[in-house]
């Protein structure tokens, strides 16, 4: 019998928890904290209930958009749809018209306020190379160092790149993987328009997804272990073991982080 756990109740562990209860297969989601979300959830601070971090979506993201459809989560509602606009407190400020990609990031960059022509135009290559090469990077390249080889320094590096790159990743360039940051470039800042869309959020982030997720999956016969760290996976012929306890799956999916990763893929 096909019975699959998960490890990490992030946003990743609990949609793969959901395209598999979507499909009448047995699942159990297990999570070391007490909270939903990984690193894009609701905390409570001294009776308030914020976000731990700055998250958004953009237009592009059409399979989380479809996952919390699923899960009964409205996008409508619950984000703020607008179109591309990054601005700062000194007066940098860059806004994509509604005209078809790319013009709108084209005109976007190059009447941004607080850009030089010059660094217009640099971005505008930098785009251009990476489409070129259909998107692909050297692997295990860090996005600053995908950055510097392309010579996108100064306020084009601090104003747009490094804000795209910790608001979509949520990981600091020199961590952030090249091409995981070309991929959400190529997804959000080619192909429709509304792509590049920024959604923000209307309601907390466990709201968004996490929490109805867990709802969807336990209607659909799944199961949500909070506070249980899995520490060690093991297999015995074609079952696996989640350290000492009696249950066995046929699979398990890793959803962690990498440091706690590791260990157990080990």
């Amino acid at each position: 019998m096909t019975r699959v756990a998960v490890g990490g109740a992030g946003w990743a562990g609990m949609a793969a928890a959901v395209c598999l209860a979507d499909r009448e297969i047995p699942v159990a989601v297990f999570e070391a904290s007490r909270n939903l979300g990984g690193r894009a959830r609701r905390v409570t601070i001294d009776g308030a209930d914020l976000d731990n971090g700055q998250h958004i979506l953009i237009g592009a993201y059409r399979e989380a958009l479809a996952l919390m459809r699923k899960v009964g989560a409205d996008p409508g509602k619950l984000l703020l749809r607008l179109p591309l606009e990054l601005r700062f407190a000194d007066g940098f400020h860059l806004r994509a018209p509604r005209l078809p990609c790319p013009l709108n990031l084209l005109a976007g960059l190059l009447a941004a306020r607080g850009l030089r022509l010059a660094q217009g135009l640099a971005a505008i290559r930098f785009m251009a190379r990476l489409q070129k090469g259909a998107f692909r990077v050297e692997p295990d390249r860090s996005v600053a160092a995908l950055l510097e080889t392309n010579g996108q320094f100064g306020a084009l590096r601090r104003y747009v790149w490094e804000p795209l790159c910790i608001s979509a990743l949520n990981t600091p360039p020199a961590d952030a993987s090249a091409q995981v940051f070309a991929n959400v470039l190529r997804d959000g800042l080619t192909g429709a328009r509304e792509n590049s869309d920024l959604l923000l959020p209307c309601a907390d982030l466990s709201r968004l997804f996490p929490e109805p997720a867990a709802a969807f999956i336990t209607a659909h016969g799944g199961s949500i272990e909070m506070g249980v760290a899995v520490r060690r996976v093991t297999r015995k012929e074609t079952a696996f073991r989640l350290d000492d306890r009696p249950q066995r799956f046929s699979h398990v999916i890793i959803a962690c982080a990498p440091q706690h990763a590791a260990a157990l893929l080990g």
